[in-house]
């Protein structure tokens, strides 16, 4: 049986078994191909799925792969050039198609004339400096002369599949997405874009040179050729294979700076409004006796141990406009929190939060009642008790607090990616340029910004542990 994991595995590979790297958008429909090549011949194909530029560096620093099933020519060629691969073991697989989509909108009878009308907010792509699907959306647009209309409302997914995302949740009302996913979709919903609209997104498939079943492999890729697989592959709404010039990754030299400025905004706001959330939280969870507080406490945590994409996954839904939060926020005026500064803000304090609350919540039960006992007797009110008691006693936790809170928002990622998507200038920021020049093979942008984010890392555990230390109590 085919066997999807995330990433390139590693092991020795048994000679009846092909260990296929597969781009995300294509696994489904290799599944399928999988299970009939197996009963023909035996040979069992087991898969990891992952976005192709994520795949190409795995098999680049070694990951043990047999054939390599691309969501672009780009990297199949560059691998031959590397080295790694040979033309003669190279095949071209499927062609991408395009397609408008809208649920709710009958898109089948109306095509891009709703893109026309502009009547939307949010319009949905995949990144077109990493994705080649994202690279054929703008040239449909172009071919529609609908460029600069369009151009203010663009969000961008990281691969086609989040650009789906968008569009299902409804935080964007429409959007150009490979037409493979929509199998199953009303028919209504979607207008399949003709392919001669944009440049032909061919997906290549390589053979690697330190394939360990090389005959199995190429009995594998030979199969992709055949009628029975042609068929499955077209089902799954791919074009058929034709040639097509060599792919180029066409960055738009963006600069460095603005994920840097955006990044540094986002984390100093949202470290101040975890402190003033964290601060009154954070005293209660320290002096309540409710029953409720061991509840309130395990919700607080649940970002420590919480994948970041699965708090940003309920967060695009709760904040979206089809969500609770989202629709009530619009229904009283107020923008739309996805895809904004705002909407980064929130998803950051949210999981930001624990890194302020349990340093406060520790200092603050660590003062006892007794100092707050004597400033009674000598009637000092309750807020005066807190400013100049216990904020001083707990000055040391609060720098803590502020020092973490800060940088665990400058390094996130999953969370600000699935509320915020890819915007140059709006939501993207630091992590997400990394990982853009990585997909665009720009090692040299990705290494200065990771040995930025490497230096700042070790610079805040320098200010924590050193300030913890300057305020340790002096040893008898």
């Amino acid at each position: 049986m085919l066997s999807i994991a995330s990433g390139c595995g590693e092991g020795a590979a048994r000679h009846d078994t092909v260990r296929v790297a597969v781009a995300s958008n294509f696994a489904p429909t290799l599944e399928r191909i999988a299970a009939l090549f197996e009963e023909d011949t035996g040979i069992r194909i087991e898969a990891s799925s992952g976005s192709t530029g994520k795949l190409y560096a795995q098999i680049e620093n070694g990951a043990p792969i047999d054939v390599f099933l691309a969501a672009d020519d780009l990297r199949p060629a560059l691998l031959i050039e590397a080295g790694l691969a040979r033309e003669e073991g190279r095949v071209t697989y499927a062609l991408g198609r395009l397609a408008l989509y809208a649920p709710g909108l009958d898109l089948a009878a109306r095509g891009p004339a709703v893109l026309e009308q502009a009547l939307f907010e949010h319009f949905a792509v995949a990144n077109p400096d990493t994705a080649p699907y994202g690279r054929a959306a703008l040239e449909v647009l172009e071919a529609l002369g609908l460029s600069e209309r369009c151009a203010g409302r663009l969000v961008f997914g990281e691969n086609i599949a989040q650009a789906q995302q968008f569009v299902e949740s409804g935080s964007a009302e429409l959007g150009l997405i490979a037409l493979s996913l929509l199998a199953g979709a009303d028919p209504a919903s979607y207008w399949p874009v003709p392919p001669d609209m944009h440049r032909p997104i061919r997906q290549d498939a390589v053979l690697l040179e330190r394939a360990a079943s090389k005959a199995e492999a190429r009995r594998f890729l030979a199969y992709l050729g055949t009628e029975s697989a042609r068929e499955l592959i077209e089902a799954a709404g791919y074009g058929a294979t034709a040639s097509a010039p060599r792919a180029t990754l066409a960055g738009r030299g963006r600069e460095l700076w603005p994920p840097i400025l955006l990044t540094l905004r986002l984390a100093a706001t949202s470290t101040l409004v975890l402190l003033l959330v964290g601060t009154p939280l954070a005293w209660w969870l320290a002096t309540s006796r409710a029953r409720v507080r061991p509840g309130v406490e395990a919700l607080t945590a649940l970002p420590l141990v919480l994948p970041p994409t699965v708090l940003g996954f309920y967060l695009l839904v709760l904040l979206g406009p089809k969500g609770p939060v989202g629709a009530a926020w619009e229904g009283i005026g107020g923008a739309r929190l996805v895809f904004s500064f705002p909407g980064l803000v929130i998803g950051s304090v949210l999981f930001s939060l624990p890194f302020v609350v349990q340093p406060l919540q520790n200092a603050f039960r660590d003062i006892g009642a007794r100092p707050l006992e004597v400033a009674a007797t000598l009637r000092a009110a309750p807020l005066d008790r807190f400013f100049h008691v216990v904020v001083p006693l707990a000055r040391p936790a609060f720098l803590t607090a502020t020092t973490l809170g800060f940088a665990h928002t400058v390094g996130e990622f999953g969370v600000v990616l699935m509320i915020g998507g890819n915007i140059p200038g709006r939501t993207q920021v630091i992590s997400i340029a990394i990982y853009d020049h990585v997909e665009m093979l720009e090692y040299g942008k990705a290494h200065l910004l990771s040995a930025g984010m490497l230096l700042f890392a070790f610079l805040v555990f320098f200010i924590v542990y050193g300030l913890n230390r300057a305020f340790e109590a002096p040893r008898p």
